[in-house]
Order: C-alpha cells, then structure tokens, then sequence
C-alpha cells in the first residue's frame, strides 16, 4: 500500500471502520487511535511499521474484475466481497439474479 493513499479523502473513516468492526484490535488499533487523533507523522518508526501492516493486511489495492483502484469509502466492503468494487459487485449480483 502505498503511504500517499493515507492523505486520501475518507481514510480516516476506513481506520475508524476498522477498529470499529475489530479488524484492528490490541496494539495495532491504539496505533490507529494515535495516527487519527494526532496524525500519521506523530508515530514513532516502530508504530508506522505496524500500523503499515495492519493497513497492508486489510485492503485490497485493485478490483479483481475491473482492476480500478478501490476508494476508501468502497474498502471495507471490498474486504467482504472477495476484492472487488462497488460497481463491479452490484453488476454481478445483478447477473446472479437474472
């Protein structure tokens, strides 16, 4: 993931989500804590290393049909349908329906 994507517009809500729905527990969720109450810079080395991880470790970088980027807003819902985005999710459900 790369670190830029952090500055996105809805991140912080995508972090709150994920400790919202426990994906982040323990350490790795006080970290995101500190990083939305205070910032990503305000951690330490040790801190950035695990928060990086945990973020690496729930998201999806690309659609799995399309290849589009997945938003922030979309992030959460990708992690729950197999990797791919809204849209790409909404037409194969609607196929599955026919």
């Amino acid at each position: 993931m790369r670190r830029e994507r952090y500055f996105e517009e809805d991140f912080n809500g995508f972090v709150e989500g994920l400790i919202n729905s426990s994906r982040l527990e323990g350490k790795e969720a006080g970290i995101a804590k500190q990083m939305l109450d205070k910032g990503y810079d305000s951690l330490s080395e040790k801190q950035k290393f695990v928060f990086d991880r945990a973020i690496e470790n729930n998201t999806v970088d690309e659609c799995k049909f399309c290849g589009a980027d997945i938003p922030w807003g979309e992030m959460l819902a990708a992690l729950d349908n197999e990797g791919y985005c809204g849209h790409c999710q909404h037409m194969m459900e609607k196929m599955n329906e026919e």
